[in-house]
Formats: C-alpha cells, structure tokens, sequence
C-alpha cells in the first residue's frame, strides 16, 4: 500500500452526545463514504487509523460513528481532522474530470504561450470550481469550465487555458 493519501472529508464538530461527529464530504462522490470499513484520521503531524461503524447522511453532511468514539468529548477531540483514503482506494473518474490534489502544483498556461504560474488551490463553489493560480505578480481565479480550458497534460503537469477577454484583469 502506497503512503499516499487522498482527504475525501473534513470533521468540522460532534453531532449528538454519542459520539458521532459531522463530516463535510470534499469528494464528488459522498456515497463512497458507503463503502468505506476504515480511514484515516490527519490532522497537522497526528494520523489515527479509525473503523467506521456507522454513518448517515444529513443536510450535505455525513454523519459517521467510529468504533471507538462514544462520547461528545472523544468526538470533539477528532474535530477539524481531515478524513483520507489511500490513493489505490479512489474511485476512478469519467474523461476531464481530476481530482483535486492531482491538479495542484501544475503550471497554468494561456493558448498564447503566456505563464500565468501555478495552481495553488481550488476553490469549490457548488457550481463550476475555480483554479487559484499564483503568479509572479498576481493571483489569477480561473473557472475550471471546459470552456476556458483547452488541454489537462498530467506528464508535463500543465493546464493549458484560452481566457474570456478581460478575465485575467480580475
């Protein structure tokens, strides 16, 4: 098994008294919570192996039970830590879809040949998902629309974009 972990959730509190605490999928994918037996639990330098024994979904969130936590106060000691999977356990994707920590990192260039720098984070917006692009002078929000981007090259690790005019003036 590969040391390389893919977040697929994060615990933002407890939910209820019996120690089940409140997940926020970030995965396009919250059923594959369903399938899972165990996950790991990251949190800055800290990273638990932890058995699920239950879980339910509730108003976009996963509600999940650990083996090991019964109580609000054990819930809320795992509280703010990341939920991930070894990458060999990603479920795989349709063409033009990525996962996120696959895309950061790679350099962002214009059809014209311009660098604009590199992707640093991508912000989920519910709707079309925008590349935070750091470059020498500025920081670039870019739609990840198919409209806009014209070529994902993973082995040169570059996305190739042809912005709408006045879109890098933002």
């Amino acid at each position: 098994m590969s040391e390389k972990m893919i977040t697929i959730g994060k615990i933002t509190k407890s939910q209820g008294n019996k120690g089940e605490v409140r997940v926020l999928p970030l995965t396009d994918f919250p059923e594959r919570f369903e399938i899972l037996d165990k996950v790991f639990l990251v949190k800055t330098n800290r990273k638990i192996e932890k058995e699920i024994e239950s879980l339910r979904f509730h108003k976009g969130f996963v509600i999940i039970k650990f083996t090991d936590i019964n109580d609000i106060n054990s819930a809320e000691e795992i509280r703010d830590f990341e939920i991930r999977i070894p990458e060999e356990e990603i479920l795989p994707l349709k063409e033009n879809e990525y996962y996120i920590n696959q895309l950061i990192g790679f350099e962002v260039m214009t059809v014209e040949g311009k660098l604009l720098g590199n992707v640093s984070d991508i912000l989920i917006t519910g709707g079309v998902d925008v590349l935070v692009v750091n470059g020498e002078e500025k920081e670039y929000m870019i739609p990840a629309a198919l409209e806009l981007i014209t070529e994902v090259n993973e082995r040169e690790k570059r996305i190739t974009v042809k912005p709408i005019p006045g879109l890098l003036e933002l």
